[in-house]
Formats: structure tokens, sequence, C-alpha cells
């Protein structure tokens, strides 16, 4: 959340191992700042609230207190939203879906065709994220998902996430791992018939 200062401040005493809270709304809204400290206060919902709020803090607390107000909401990148689909990847990367497994015979066509797909969605989703996998960098964290066979589903099912920093193995490699945990268990999951595509015949 983007915060406007209000430039009133009331000027106090010293003070001590003040907790506050921090809440979002959708709206606009105000909250109080207390000069020195960590957080903001709870919101209220117009300017004269925040503003006796203020005073009652600076008072109490003997610093300056300032009345902050709300002036975007920053929304989380729903790029597994938005690209949900190869084609969707296809027309966000802006080329032309060209028919390259000719070549391929019919017995790995279709796990062909389904990496293929898993490595353009993959590209785009990480494109959105601006993130571009660099394993000569050993601070930069990658993430990718795991499987394991499930039985029930007569398939594999997403297990869990796993990620590689300086480590000089990798398991997927650049075109299937991501900036976050979240990224990819979404493209663990979501995906997963494609992955079943490509890790089974069938």
């Amino acid at each position: 959340m983007v915060l406007y200062i209000y430039k009133r401040a009331f000027q106090k005493k010293q003070i001590n191992n003040l907790t506050l809270i921090i809440t979002i709304m959708d709206k606009k809204f105000f909250m109080v700042y207390i000069e020195g400290e960590n957080a903001t206060t709870a919101q209220y919902d117009n300017f004269k609230k925040a503003e006796n709020e203020a005073k009652i803090l600076a008072d109490r607390y003997g610093k300056k207190a300032f009345v902050l107000e709300s002036a975007s909401l920053i929304e989380p990148n729903k790029i597994n939203k938005k690209i949900d689909s190869f084609e969707l990847a296809i027309k966000f990367l802006g080329r032309k879906n060209n028919n390259l497994m000719c070549i391929i015979p019919d017995k790995h066509a279709k796990a062909m065709v389904a990496l293929y797909k898993l490595f353009t969605i993959a590209e785009a989703w990480n494109k959105a994220d601006n993130f571009i996998p660099d394993f000569s960098d050993s601070k930069q964290y990658k993430f990718f998902p795991l499987f394991v066979y499930n039985d029930k589903a007569a398939g594999f099912v997403f297990a869990n996430t796993f990620h590689a920093t300086s480590y000089s193995y990798a398991v997927v490699g650049s075109r299937l791992c991501f900036s976050t945990r979240e990224r990819a268990e979404q493209f663990g999951k979501q995906f997963i018939d494609l992955w079943n595509d490509f890790l089974l015949f069938r």
C-alpha cells in the first residue's frame, strides 16, 4: 500500500516499546504513524478520526504523530490466472505455434508436445515475474515442483517444491524453475495433466 503523509505533526515527549497494528482495506483510508516506530495504527475511514487519534498518541507517547492516507492498492501478480493455458502463453510471448513435432516418433510425440507447452507457459510466467533463471548466480533462488506417483490417480500428483541456488546439479534446468515457492507450486498443480503427459507413457 502506498501512503501519502500529511504535513501536520504533533510534537511531544518520548515513547518506549509501542506495538502498532496494520490492517488493509480496498477503499481509501487513513492511518497514524508514530515517529521512530516500525508500524502504523489500525485504519480509519476518515481524516478527522485519524487526526484525533494522532493527537491522543502524540500526547500519550511523547513523539510526533503523522496522519497517513492510502494512495493506491497494489495487488499480487496473479499471472497463473491470466496465463492459464499454452495458447495464452504463446500470445503473451508474441509467438506463433509452429508445428515442430513432425520428426518426432509417435511414441514420444505426446510427451514432447507436453514438455514444449510446459516450457512455453513457464517462460511466459517468468517473463511476467521479471525472472530470468541464472545458474551461474549462487545467490539466486530457483524453485521447481516435485511429484510423486499416486496409484488412485493413476498418475503423478504434486508433492512439494524444491529450491536450488549454488548447487552444481539441476533437476529440471532453467526452463521449468521459478522465482518463488508459490509459483512453483501453482505451476505443478495447475498443469498436472501436461506433467503426466510428459512423465508417463499414456
